[in-house]
């Protein structure tokens, strides 16, 4: 009734949508950096989308099962295997147990989300599972999984699940999944939509073209609270800026020396460094995609355009899922 953690990767946790609505008691945020990824696993596996996903970022964790276990991976690309299969993004696949997974190429993703039939044991907080370092709270003991820790499963089968190990019990894989073209119209660029806020109005014009003009590149120094970008310095007034300023996900600011930070879903919920836009928020399933060395450019957009595209990307989410569903159903016809 669990996986095993052989080797716990680089930095692994449980994460669902998050704490939404706590930020003006100081709870963060947290969740998926990568929330797209996070529910294509989950509609994969037939789980509702708010069940919690294993996030593993950069190395991967090695993993055992312990059950018979359907299991789908989203996010970036990357390839994978058991003793018997080839793991591709994307797709559901049916382990056995002693399956151990093991990923053998990473270098061109940074987030990986697996999804389990029936999601995981973890402790809840506010209405959510996600982990919170800071507080230690949810997921799995409040932190990142370690090498020899065993994570049950809640093995909350619905009909679905029931008919989906029926159906891959001899091939253990299904022959569909989500073509990798059909998610490069949110993950291909490197662009960057930013909206500006009343924090724009502290940099200068001049300052505020280049900006847009110049090309950054995330650097080691990244994390699930913020991306330090490194390129051209930004310069910003620090003369009687405000003690506290309201941040969001995606919020930019812009430290003394110069050098931006894109924050992120741990973010803290107040900040003091000036503030040079937001990222549009149809952007910021790509922003926990980009590894270390990624560049980014970053365009200044208004709210109307925004809004626009905003409806744009949903729309498109929309044919997304609904193609997920249709091919479910079909699985269900078998």
């Amino acid at each position: 009734m669990s996986i095993i953690i052989e080797d716990e990767g680089l930095f692994s946790s449980f994460q669902d949508f998050g704490r939404q609505g706590y930020e003006h008691d100081g709870v963060i945020p947290g969740g998926a950096l990568d929330p797209l990824s996070h529910e294509i696993a989950n509609r994969l596996v037939a789980n509702d989308k708010r069940e919690a996903t294993l996030e593993m970022t950069n190395k991967m964790a090695r993993i055992r099962f312990t059950e018979p276990t359907l299991i789908a991976l989203s996010g970036g690309n990357f390839k994978a295997k058991t003793e018997n299969l080839k793991i591709i993004p994307n797709k559901l696949y049916l382990m056995e147990k002693g399956d151990v997974l093991v990923f053998t190429e990473t270098s061109r993703t940074s987030r990986v989300y697996l999804a389990v039939g029936g999601g995981f044991e973890l402790d809840e907080w506010l209405g959510s599972t996600s982990t919170d370092f800071k507080s230690q709270i949810g997921g799995f003991h409040g932190r990142q999984l370690q090498k020899g820790d065993e994570v049950n499963m809640k093995r909350n089968y619905t009909e679905r699940h029931h008919k989906l190990f029926e159906n891959l019990e001899d091939k253990h894989e299904t022959d569909w999944g989500i073509d990798g073209y059909a998610l490069s119209f949110n993950y291909m660029s490197d662009v960057f939509h930013v909206i500006k806020n009343k924090g724009t109005e502290d940099f200068k014009k001049d300052v505020l073209n280049r900006f847009v003009l110049d090309e950054y590149k995330v650097t080691s120094k990244a994390n699930r609270a913020g991306m330090l970008v490194e390129g051209a310095p930004v310069k910003a007034f620090y003369e009687d800026m405000p003690a506290h300023q309201s941040v969001q996900r995606g919020t930019i600011q812009v430290k003394r020396d110069g050098t931006p930070i894109i924050l992120l879903n741990d973010h803290y919920t107040l900040g003091s460094y000036p503030q040079i836009g937001t990222i549009a928020s149809y952007h910021l399933t790509k922003i926990g995609q980009k590894p270390q060395g990624a560049k980014l450019k970053f365009q200044f957009i208004d709210i109307e355009n925004a809004e626009k595209n905003l409806i744009k990307y949903t729309n498109w989410l929309n044919q997304l899922f609904h193609g997920i569903e249709y091919r479910m159903q079909l699985e269900m016809l078998k």
